[in-house]
């Protein structure tokens, strides 16, 4: 960092700036080796650990779904929307899907 301190006495407010100088294309094939690289490798490790834990929701999520409806409540509600007297709760739902209840 280049700093200029001026005296109280100057008379000019700030130092006259040059403006920079424009870089000008380069003439040529552009080298792979002219550009950064970045190689990303996941360790096997790091896979078994996604994997692992991926297995953990899985079994989680299961755990709390619960044995789910009957037969005999899976064909009336069959019934009732064949019927079109099926009304749903569109509240119940939502909270449902938010895990609310």
């Amino acid at each position: 960092m280049n700093v200029k301190f001026h005296t109280l006495n100057n008379n000019t407010y700030r130092a006259p700036v040059s403006s920079p100088r424009k870089r000008m294309p380069q003439s040529g094939a552009v080298k792979a080796a002219d550009y950064d690289t970045v190689d990303i490798k996941r360790t096997r490790n790091a896979q078994d650990d996604e994997e692992s834990f991926s297995r953990l929701l899985a079994r989680k999520a299961s755990a709390q779904l619960g044995s789910g409806a009957s037969p005999e409540r899976v064909q009336e509600l069959g019934r009732k929307i064949a019927d079109g007297t099926y009304q749903p709760d569109a509240g119940r739902i939502a909270g449902r899907l938010l895990g609310l209840s």
